[in-house]
């Protein structure tokens, strides 16, 4: 299958200045990435890692079911199923193989597509095709950047909560060791932030008025979906791909008041799309979809 390397780096934000750099998760290592915001000062209620862990409860689909089946693994971090046999991920975690479900899918060669901004840059989000088509829906992207205060549903295939600490006066949770397909929730905290050439809205993980089950993203988790609804329908809004976290903060760690990054992609919608309705230039190999053992 194969081997995924990654630069290794800290997560930086300083309390005393109120301000967070955002950090990458690539192959489950924390790269530093050049950028910082203004955050609120946090006010520590209950929440939860990557996403929500209550026993078995937020490893099953959720009653209103945004799309839990297309998210899957790329690499053993996270990948989303677009539809017609497109593969959505972070540019950092790469084309490789994908798990869907209990079925797994080798990916086609050459069709790789980096997404573009208007400037020309390119963003940390890929597309490319797998040889075979899942049954799975199509799912639709989401056609306005989600407002500041809007519900999300998170999906990934990270971390879990492990044990409660307090570090420097923050608390939070460890990391589990154990990676599964999770769902979470939150709201948007910010929107219109260009982060790591990447159009972004971001999310805040936090104790005082939480969600019901609050997510923050840990490692693994880059590729992972980010649901909205938009008149009364789910929509795929956001692809998970960045964190943030205090100025030294121990590593395997989530603490609240950190900050979760997804690419907006009502900003890619019209390339998504171009690419998502695009035929296969050769028919998928059926006999080459295996179920994972």
């Amino acid at each position: 299958m194969g081997s995924r390397t990654s630069s290794a780096g800290s997560a930086i934000a300083n309390p005393e200045t109120g301000k967070r750099a955002y950090v990458q998760r690539a192959g489950g290592i924390l790269a530093l990435a050049m950028a910082l915001i203004t955050a609120a000062v946090v006010a520590p209620t209950r929440a939860l890692v990557v996403v929500s862990d209550r026993g078995s409860a937020d490893t099953t689909r959720p009653s209103d079911d945004p799309g839990v089946s297309n998210v899957g693994t790329v690499w053993g971090l996270t990948g989303t199923y677009l539809g017609n046999g497109w593969m959505l991920t972070a540019s950092h975690v790469g084309a490789g193989p994908v798990v869907l479900g209990s079925r797994k899918f080798d990916p086609v060669p050459d069709s790789t597509v980096q997404l573009q901004n208007p400037d020309g840059t390119l963003a940390d989000i890929i597309v490319f095709r797998i040889d075979g088509v899942p049954r799975l829906p199509r799912l639709q992207i989401a056609s306005a950047t989600p407002k500041v205060g809007t519900p999300v549903v998170l999906v990934a295939h990270g971390k879990g909560r492990g044990d409660p600490l307090v570090w420097s006066g923050h608390p939070g949770f460890s990391w589990g060791a154990a990676s599964a397909l999770r769902w979470g929730t939150n709201v948007v905290a910010k929107n219109a932030v260009r982060v790591n050439s990447t159009q972004t809205f971001v999310t805040e993980f936090r104790k005082d008025g939480a969600t019901s089950h609050e997510a923050q993203a840990a490692q693994g988790d880059s590729g992972g979906a980010v649901f909205v609804k938009e008149q009364g329908k789910w929509r795929l809004a956001g692809l998970l791909y960045m964190v943030a976290g205090y100025q030294n903060q121990p590593a395997e760690t989530a603490l609240y008041g950190n900050f979760t990054l997804c690419a907006d992609l009502a900003q890619y919608r019209s390339q998504i799309e171009k690419l998502a309705v695009k035929p296969m230039k050769h028919g998928p190999s059926k006999q080459k979809e295996s179920r994972q053992s």
